[in-house]
């Protein structure tokens, strides 16, 4: 295919056959440019009331692929009128029905929207790739299709990248220059414009029809050839060599795999496999029989890599359940064994079962009871449910009875992690099975000014009477065995009676290592010394004279477990950060603004804040 630069008349004239061609396709993609530039238009604090319009550009992104694959998907079968008036149709209802699902929209929904909406992103755009070839047996047809539409892709993003730039360039100009306000906005929108309208116009304008193809259509670039013989299928033999490596330190040190070579394996398989659909058209000629050796070859060489791929999956879900990305990896990994298998089997050989065979996985692990949402949701339920039931604090009909008692750091891990997952994942709405009640409900009822810091996963792990414990904390255990790092700070909308004191000593600091300090208190002269080790805080009068002890160990870890987050955000009401002490000599209270620590054996102080008041009793 030719680059050439195009004119201004062919592009109206293309512009115009693709909208007549493609109109449904052309419609979305103009609400999903109209859209995007509105949302630009709105502040942010508002964002939150437009969300709805964000939905619209997503929605209207999938309609611009699903329309084009239907297009040539009826050219392709020569459907009459109200054939096409059917699918067209259906289209719509499809993506209407996506954009009303019942779980909220898009852009404030948990993140399990965003992996259904990449899943059927991706099965939209194979949709255009097999689409004309449902019916049609050319394969080299069909891989001269799909190289015309990666070559459309290609340019239309270079002449839409180029426009970009100068256009920018221009506007900034007109900005600088002449004195115009050009509003930082204005670059988004016209990006967003041309990629929304421009770039669909020229991609659309260039689709082949099926049995009209010119004679560069199916010609082999040779610059392809140079590219994946010299450089794509070198570097994954490399790295599959590498696997192979690893594979037998394996069997030799007799080990579980990790978690991060099943991304590896999956990775350069299937660059293996891309690589060489790219040569597909070529490995029958007489001069290229290394490809069709290298191809059976690779596929035989995958089966001992697709067993790795099995055994490290099911390594990490057995061990931590199943999530929405292990599931996603262990259905890609079926799906490569399944893909291995046919290529070393089959005589046909035909490489349009890659992108149908995908697509409809793609499909299939969206919706549904064996979805991967559903699944993921199942197993993560089960996990905390044993893990609450293992600690007591699970009732016979599956709710949460308060914990009452510290469990295991690893179970209170888990349990905090599970929580984290489930309202990131599958929203706030996933666990309240285990509370029988409206969870949200239940968050609001416990809002309160030391709260209002922490997370919801902080709040749903303290409505079970666990202390939460932070994605940080990866090697703390119990606070009985080994150190943990606390931090409180005093939140300051509630007053503290100080009625009964004469003297005020206002924010005191002391660090690790601060040395005594002297205070006045009317024309008594007293020595406050501290000793970090034991949590005390001794006041001696001018002769060296101990008068009194303040003792800050129970208070401590009175705060460790009713505010059982303790670290960086814990917000404490005024009235609980006070310690208070008296005798013959003197009454003290401790207000504290802050402390912090560590706790377990070697326990102690390392910073404390506060003011001190103080009544004399001679």
């Amino acid at each position: 295919m030719r680059l050439s630069i195009p004119s201004v008349n062919e592009l109206a004239s293309r512009s115009i056959k693709a909208s007549a061609r493609f109109p449904f396709a052309v419609v979305c993609a103009l609400m999903a440019t109209v859209s995007a530039i509105w949302f630009s238009e709105i502040d942010f604090e508002n964002t939150k009331d437009y969300y709805w319009l964000s939905d619209m550009i997503f929605v209207s992104v999938l309609g611009t692929s699903l329309f084009t694959g239907i297009q040539t998907l009826s050219e392709s079968l020569k459907w009459n009128g109200s054939k096409k008036i059917i699918a067209k149709s259906i289209g719509i209802l499809l993506l209407i029905s996506y954009y009303f699902l019942p779980e909220g929209y898009m852009t404030e929904g948990a993140n399990e929207t965003f992996y259904r909406y990449f899943v059927l992103f991706l099965i939209c755009h194979l949709f255009v790739a097999f689409a004309p070839f449902i019916k049609n047996p050319n394969v080299n047809e069909f891989w001269g299709y799909n190289k015309t539409l990666f070559l459309n892709f290609l340019i239309s993003a270079l002449y839409s990248a180029v426009l970009f730039f100068g256009l920018s360039i221009a506007l900034l100009s007109i900005d600088n220059l002449l004195g115009f306000d050009i509003k930082d906005e204005r670059y988004m929108q016209l990006w967003v414009f041309l990629v929304g309208v421009f770039n669909t116009f020229f991609f659309l304008a260039r689709v082949p029809k099926i049995g009209e193809f010119e004679p560069s259509v199916t010609e082999y670039p040779k610059a392809l050839k140079v590219f994946v013989q010299y450089v794509l299928i070198p570097i994954v033999t490399i790295y599959i060599l590498i696997l192979y490596s690893y594979l037998i330190k394996i069997i030799v040190q007799w080990e579980l795999p990790t978690g991060w070579v099943a991304n590896l394996v999956l990775s350069f398989s299937i660059a293996g496999i891309f690589s060489l659909l790219l040569l597909h058209p070529i490995k029958d000629e007489a001069k290229n029989n290394w490809i069709r050796f290298y191809s059976k070859l690779y596929y035989i060489g995958l089966v001992p890599l697709v067993v790795l791929l099995f055994v490290s999956i099911g390594t990490r879900i057995s061990e931590y359940g199943v999530t929405i990305n292990r599931y996603y990896v262990a259905t890609l990994a079926v799906w490569l064994a399944g893909i291995v298998l046919y290529f070393i089997i089959s005589k046909t050989k035909n490489i349009k079962v890659i992108p149908v065979s995908l697509a409809l996985v793609g499909l299939g692990i969206s919706f549904g009871p064996f979805s991967a949402f559903s699944v993921s949701e199942r197993s993560q339920s089960g996990r905390i449910s044993e893990i609450l039931e293992k600690n007591n604090i699970l009732s016979e009909n599956g709710t949460i009875l308060k914990a009452e008692s510290t469990i295991a750091f690893e179970d209170r891990s888990e349990v905090s992690s599970i929580v984290r997952y489930m309202i990131d994942n599958h929203d706030l709405n996933s666990l309240e099975p285990l509370f029988n009640a409206d969870l949200k409900t239940e968050i609001d009822a416990i809002e309160n000014e030391d709260l209002e810091f922490r997370t919801k996963a902080e709040k749903v792990v303290l409505l079970m009477g666990i202390e939460y414990v932070n994605e940080w904390e990866n090697v703390i255990t119990d606070s009985l065995n080994q150190n943990r790092y606390y931090e409180f700070d005093a939140e300051s909308k509630t007053a503290v009676d100080i009625s009964s004191y004469d003297y005020s000593f206002n924010r005191l600091r002391f660090f690790t290592g601060t040395p005594e300090v002297t205070i006045t208190a009317g024309e008594q002269e007293l020595k406050l010394s501290p000793n970090f080790d034991e949590f005390t805080f001794l006041i001696k009068n001018r002769e060296g004279q101990e008068l009194i002890t303040i003792y800050l160990k129970d208070k401590i870890e009175y705060l460790q477990k009713n505010y059982p987050s303790g670290s960086y955000d814990s917000r404490v009401p005024a009235e609980v950060m006070t310690a208070s002490v008296e005798n013959e000599n003197l009454s003290i209270m401790m207000v504290i603004h802050a402390v912090s620590g560590n706790s377990g054996d070697d326990a102690s102080l390392s910073n404390i804040q506060f003011t001190l008041y103080l009544t004399t009793n001679q």
